[in-house]
């Protein structure tokens, strides 16, 4: 049997849609607190922080800021998300569903692990009826904050099997290079080009993913 272990934002999830206007409404209550000068982010510049997990996000963006406010604007953050989930805005990469199904018809068991809250997991879950595609969901909430190396390590010892790495962001790779994996980068999503270069393959689509997999296994 032979494991896919798929990152969620940016990889299936098109996760700009409802982060970006997210984070500007965190960003208003800061700005309108004191606690940063206004500046109008891209949203280019917001998706950089897209497949980051909450912790690594505040330490790239706003280091300084007190424990306390990072605590409060990422809950308005998440639950700015979450409604958007519960309304319909949020929404798969087109082709997704598709690939998912033919994967899991040519027998691959598939993996679920993001760098997410619990909640957030939960609700695109239920959303998107991922239970359908997915065997096991991982979040980096339920460990603590652990990278998702370490994460893997839980993994393993769960499924049985050969394990690949699929994902738009280094610390997505980092599994596969830190336990001697083959992995997948994904281009269309959020990491640049530079940053998936120890991937095995790199695609530009998600429907590439089946054709990908079999020039790596």
């Amino acid at each position: 049997m032979i494991n896919l272990i798929f990152d969620y934002d940016g990889t299936l999830h098109n996760c700009a849609k409802i982060y970006v206007p997210a984070f500007r409404v965190g960003y208003k209550y800061l700005t309108e607190s004191g606690l940063a000068e206004y500046k109008n982010y891209s949203d280019e510049e917001v998706s950089a922080y897209l497949g980051l997990s909450v912790k690594d996000m505040w330490e790239k963006f706003m280091p300084e800021l007190a424990d306390n406010e990072m605590l409060k604007c990422s809950k308005i953050i998440s639950d700015a998300m979450l409604a958007d989930i519960r309304t319909g805005r949020a929404s798969l990469y087109d082709g997704t569903e598709e690939t998912l199904k033919t994967l899991s018809e040519q027998g691959y068991r598939m993996i679920f692990l993001s760098n997410c809250m619990h909640d957030y997991m939960e609700e695109h879950k239920k959303a998107m009826k991922l239970d359908r595609f997915f065997s096991g969901f991982y979040c980096t909430d339920d460990f603590n904050m652990k990278p998702k190396y370490e994460i893997f390590e839980t993994i393993r010892n769960n499924y049985d099997g050969d394990f690949i790495v699929i994902g738009d962001r280094y610390l997505d790779l980092q599994i596969a290079e830190k336990h001697n994996l083959k992995s997948i980068g994904c281009a269309y999503g959020y990491g640049s080009r530079d940053e998936l270069r120890n991937a095995d393959i790199i695609v530009d689509s998600i429907t590439q993913i089946p054709e990908a997999l079999k020039s790596i296994i």
